[in-house]
């Protein structure tokens, strides 16, 4: 699995073509001129752009290297092992007042009911 944003993809060139598509149509700047920007082919290693100039001339060709993201989402067994810690943590808090109020006999026999 590979990400690309806050999406997943099952293989590296799946997420280059999210990136690339991403990038489709778009006018940037290349070199003090306005170009359009289009796709010529995409590979799990690299993606080819073709830019075309906006007031006409000779398009350019741009080839980016594409290195795919492992995926780092949180999953449910992330939320299940966090929950185990929140969960522990309020346990020992529990634990730490009982043997407090047990021992050290804090609050006494007064529950605040005068």
């Amino acid at each position: 699995m590979f990400q690309v944003g806050a999406a997943c993809y099952g293989t590296a060139l799946q997420a280059a073509q999210a990136v690339a598509s991403a990038q489709l149509g778009a006018v940037v700047n290349h070199g003090g001129s306005a170009y359009v920007v289009d796709l010529l082919s995409v590979t799990e290693a690299s993606i080819t752009y073709g830019l075309r100039p906006v007031g006409g001339g000779v398009p350019l060709q741009l080839v980016s290297d594409f290195v795919a993201q492992p995926c780092n989402l949180l999953g449910v067994e992330d939320g299940l092992s966090m929950g185990w810690m929140v969960a522990g943590v309020w346990i020992a808090v529990y634990a730490i007042v009982f043997i407090a109020r047990t021992v050290f006999h804090v609050g006494g026999d007064n529950d605040g009911d005068a």
